[in-house]
C-alpha cells in the first residue's frame, strides 16, 4: 500500500497552482468592479472610494500579517512604496482622469495590454526569453478581451492626449509586475506585502483626494466600502500568493480574468446585453492562457 501511495500523483495545493490562483485572484479583484459601480451610483467619487478601500484593506492585511512577526525593514517599506505607486495609484489615477474623455470601454481596453508590455520589459532585462507560443498566447488573450467589449459604444470626442495618457495605465501595471517579482523581499508573508502595497497606494492617492475635497457622509453606502475592503484584502492576499509561483508574464494575465469577470457581472447585475462575441471571447482567452502556461520542450 505504501508503494502505491508513493506512486500515486499528488494534487497540487491551491496556493502553489498558478492556474487556480490566476482564476481566483482575477475573480476576487474583478468582483470589485461592480461594487465600485454601485458606490458611484450611491454618490462616491472614484478617487474617494478607491482611497477608502485601499486604506481599509491595507490595514486589515497588515494587522493580520504582523502578529508575532519580525519588524518591517526599510527594504519592505521601499518595496511597498514603489509597488503601491506603480500598481495602485498611477494606473487608477490615470483611469479616473481619462475615463470622462474616452469612456469606460476604451479605458477598459488599456487593461488588456499589460501582458504584452510585461513580456517586453521582462525580455529587455533578461527575465524572459523569446518564446513564440508565449507571445501568441499574450496576443490571443488581448484579442479575447477585445471581443468582450465589441459592440459597446465609445464616447465621442476622444482626444489624442487622453489616449496617450491611457497608454500609461498598462505601462505602469507592467512595470509594477516586473518590479514586484524582481525585488520581492524574502521572509515576509503575503499579508504583510499586500497590506504594505495597498497602504502605499492609498498614501499616493491622498493628495488627489485632498485636491478633490470631497468625502461622502457616513450614511452614504459605507457598507459598500466594507464589502470592497473584504474583497480587496482577500483578493490581494491571493494576489501575492499568485505572484510567488508565477512569472511576471503569466501573472499579468490577471487583467484578462478581471475584465471577463467585470463584463459578466455587468450582464448579471446591471442588465447589460450579452453580445454574441462573448462565448468566442472566453474560448480565445482560455486558449491564450494555455499557450502562455505551456512549458517549452526539454532538450
Amino acid at each position: 500500500m505504501s508503494s502505491l501511495n508513493t506512486l500515486a500523483p499528488r494534487a497540487t495545493p491551491v496556493h502553489q497552482s498558478p492556474l487556480l490562483l490566476l482564476v481566483l485572484t482575477g475573480f476576487l479583484l474583478g468582483a470589485t468592479l461592480p461594487v465600485a459601480r454601485l458606490a458611484g451610483n450611491a454618490g462616491w467619487s472614484p478617487i474617494a472610494f478607491t482611497f477608502a478601500a485601499a486604506l481599509g484593506s491595507g490595514l486589515i492585511l497588515l494587522l493580520a500579517g504582523r502578529r508575532g512577526r519580525r519588524p518591517v525593514s526599510a527594504a519592505v517599506v521601499k518595496y511597498s512604496l514603489v509597488a503601491g505607486v506603480l500598481s495602485v495609484s498611477v494606473p487608477n489615477s490615470l483611469a479616473f482622469f481619462v475615463m470622462p474623455q474616452l469612456g469606460t470601454t476604451m479605458t477598459s481596453l488599456a487593461y488588456t495590454l499589460p501582458p504584452l508590455f510585461t513580456y517586453a520589459f521582462g525580455w529587455m532585462i533578461g527575465m524572459e526569453r523569446y518564446r513564440a507560443a508565449r507571445l501568441a498566447g499574450v496576443l490571443l488573450g488581448m484579442s479575447g478581451v477585445g471581443l468582450l467589449i465589441l459592440g459597446r459604444p465609445l464616447q465621442q470626442g476622444s482626444g489624442g492626449i487622453a489616449l496617450l495618457l491611457a497608454l500609461g495605465i498598462p505601462l505602469s501595471v507592467a512595470a509594477g509586475n516586473v518590479y514586484r517579482k524582481r525585488h520581492l523581499p524574502d521572509g515576509y508573508d503575503s499579508k504583510t506585502l499586500a497590506g504594505g502595497m495597498l497602504l502605499a497606494g492609498a498614501a499616493a492617492l491622498l493628495p488627489l483626494l485632498l485636491a478633490e475635497g470631497r468625502m461622502p457622509a457616513m450614511g452614504e453606502a459605507w457598507l459598500l466600502v466594507l464589502l470592497q475592503c473584504a474583497l480587496t484584502s482577500l483578493g490581494y492576499f491571493v494576489y501575492f500568493l499568485f505572484q510567488k509561483v508565477a512569472d511576471p508574464v503569466y501573472f499579468s494575465q490577471l487583467g484578462y480574468v478581471m475584465s471577463a469577470t467585470g463584463v459578466l457581472s455587468g450582464v448579471a447585475l446591471f442588465g447589460e446585453r450579452l453580445t454574441p462575441w462573448m462565448p468566442v471571447a472566453v474560448a480565445v482567452i482560455a486558449l491564450g492562457v494555455m499557450l502562455v502556461n505551456r512549458r517549452p520542450p526539454q532538450g
